[in-house]
Protein backbone atom coordinates (compact mmCIF):
# COMPACT_ATOMS: atom_id res chain seq x y z
CA UNK A 1 0.00 0.00 0.00
CA UNK A 2 1.47 3.36 -1.02
CA UNK A 3 1.05 6.19 1.48
CA UNK A 4 2.17 9.80 1.81
CA UNK A 5 2.93 11.75 4.97
CA UNK A 6 3.90 15.44 4.75
CA UNK A 7 5.00 15.00 1.17
CA UNK A 8 7.10 11.90 1.82
CA UNK A 9 5.94 8.82 -0.03
CA UNK A 10 6.47 5.40 1.50
CA UNK A 11 5.28 1.83 1.20
CA UNK A 12 3.35 0.43 4.18
CA UNK A 13 4.08 -3.14 5.14
CA UNK A 14 1.34 -5.18 6.78
CA UNK A 15 2.04 -6.54 10.23
CA UNK A 16 3.57 -10.01 10.30
CA UNK A 17 2.24 -10.62 13.79
CA UNK A 18 -0.48 -13.31 13.93
CA UNK A 19 -3.52 -12.25 15.96
CA UNK A 20 -6.73 -13.88 17.15
CA UNK A 21 -10.05 -12.13 17.53
CA UNK A 22 -11.40 -11.90 21.04
CA UNK A 23 -14.81 -11.07 22.43
CA UNK A 24 -16.85 -8.15 21.19
CA UNK A 25 -15.44 -5.01 22.78
CA UNK A 26 -18.37 -2.73 21.98
CA UNK A 27 -20.10 -0.85 19.20
CA UNK A 28 -18.82 2.06 17.17
CA UNK A 29 -21.15 3.80 14.71
CA UNK A 30 -23.46 0.81 14.81
CA UNK A 31 -20.82 -1.82 14.11
CA UNK A 32 -19.32 -4.28 16.55
CA UNK A 33 -15.60 -4.05 17.19
CA UNK A 34 -13.52 -6.84 18.67
CA UNK A 35 -10.36 -7.04 20.71
CA UNK A 36 -7.37 -8.67 19.01
CA UNK A 37 -4.83 -10.72 20.94
CA UNK A 38 -1.42 -11.67 19.54
CA UNK A 39 -0.75 -15.40 19.22
CA UNK A 40 3.01 -14.84 19.34
CA UNK A 41 4.84 -12.09 21.19
CA UNK A 42 8.00 -10.47 19.82
CA UNK A 43 11.05 -11.01 22.01
CA UNK A 44 14.01 -8.66 21.55
CA UNK A 45 17.41 -10.20 21.04
CA UNK A 46 20.34 -8.33 22.60
CA UNK A 47 22.58 -6.65 20.06
CA UNK A 48 24.54 -4.21 22.21
CA UNK A 49 25.31 -4.54 25.89
CA UNK A 50 25.29 -0.95 27.16
CA UNK A 51 25.41 0.78 30.52
CA UNK A 52 23.65 4.02 31.53
CA UNK A 53 24.51 5.55 34.91
CA UNK A 54 25.78 2.21 36.12
CA UNK A 55 22.69 0.25 35.00
CA UNK A 56 23.35 -2.31 32.26
CA UNK A 57 20.83 -2.79 29.45
CA UNK A 58 20.66 -4.37 26.01
CA UNK A 59 19.29 -3.19 22.71
CA UNK A 60 18.13 -5.52 20.01
CA UNK A 61 15.87 -6.48 17.16
CA UNK A 62 12.66 -8.41 17.70
CA UNK A 63 12.17 -12.07 17.00
CA UNK A 64 8.99 -14.08 17.33
CA UNK A 65 8.47 -16.36 20.33
CA UNK A 66 5.43 -18.35 21.36
CA UNK A 67 3.11 -16.69 23.86
CA UNK A 68 3.59 -18.19 27.35
CA UNK A 69 0.64 -20.12 28.75
CA UNK A 70 1.24 -18.86 32.26
CA UNK A 71 2.87 -15.64 33.32
CA UNK A 72 5.39 -15.77 36.17
CA UNK A 73 4.00 -14.40 39.41
CA UNK A 74 5.71 -11.39 41.03
CA UNK A 75 7.43 -11.29 44.42
CA UNK A 76 4.58 -13.31 45.94
CA UNK A 77 6.26 -16.47 44.63
CA UNK A 78 9.39 -15.91 46.69
CA UNK A 79 9.83 -18.54 49.31
CA UNK A 80 9.05 -17.63 52.87
CA UNK A 81 12.68 -17.74 54.02
CA UNK A 82 13.78 -15.51 51.12
CA UNK A 83 11.11 -12.95 52.03
CA UNK A 84 12.17 -13.14 55.67
CA UNK A 85 15.81 -12.46 54.74
CA UNK A 86 14.81 -9.45 52.65
CA UNK A 87 12.63 -8.10 55.46
CA UNK A 88 15.47 -8.51 57.97
CA UNK A 89 17.85 -6.62 55.67
CA UNK A 90 15.32 -3.82 55.24
CA UNK A 91 14.80 -3.65 59.00
CA UNK A 92 18.56 -3.43 59.63
CA UNK A 93 18.97 -0.60 57.10
CA UNK A 94 15.98 1.24 58.56
CA UNK A 95 17.33 1.00 62.13
CA UNK A 96 20.76 2.17 60.96
CA UNK A 97 19.19 5.20 59.29
CA UNK A 98 17.20 6.05 62.43
CA UNK A 99 20.31 5.70 64.60
CA UNK A 100 22.37 7.96 62.30
CA UNK A 101 19.63 10.58 62.25
CA UNK A 102 19.34 10.48 66.04
CA UNK A 103 23.12 10.87 66.46
CA UNK A 104 23.14 13.82 64.06
CA UNK A 105 20.25 15.48 65.91
CA UNK A 106 22.10 14.95 69.20
CA UNK A 107 25.27 16.56 67.81
CA UNK A 108 23.29 19.59 66.62
CA UNK A 109 21.50 19.91 69.98
CA UNK A 110 24.83 19.77 71.85
CA UNK A 111 26.37 22.34 69.50
CA UNK A 112 23.43 24.69 70.11
CA UNK A 113 23.60 24.08 73.88
CA UNK A 114 19.99 22.85 74.12
CA UNK A 115 20.22 20.63 77.24
CA UNK A 116 16.50 19.80 77.31
CA UNK A 117 16.59 18.47 73.74
CA UNK A 118 19.80 16.52 74.52
CA UNK A 119 18.06 14.80 77.47
CA UNK A 120 15.03 13.93 75.30
CA UNK A 121 17.23 12.50 72.55
CA UNK A 122 19.26 10.46 75.05
CA UNK A 123 16.01 9.05 76.49
CA UNK A 124 14.85 8.17 72.98
CA UNK A 125 18.20 6.50 72.28
CA UNK A 126 17.95 4.37 75.44
CA UNK A 127 14.35 3.32 74.69
CA UNK A 128 14.84 2.38 71.03
CA UNK A 129 15.66 -1.28 70.13
CA UNK A 130 18.96 -1.11 68.21
CA UNK A 131 19.47 -4.87 67.77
Amino acid sequence: MKLTYRGVKYEAEPSKLAVAQGKIGGKYRGLNWRLHHPLELPKPEPVYNLKYRGVPYCTGQGSITKRPKSVAKPAATLRRNQRQKVLEQIKAVHLTNIRCTLERRMQVAKAQGDEQLVRLLEAEQMAFPWQ
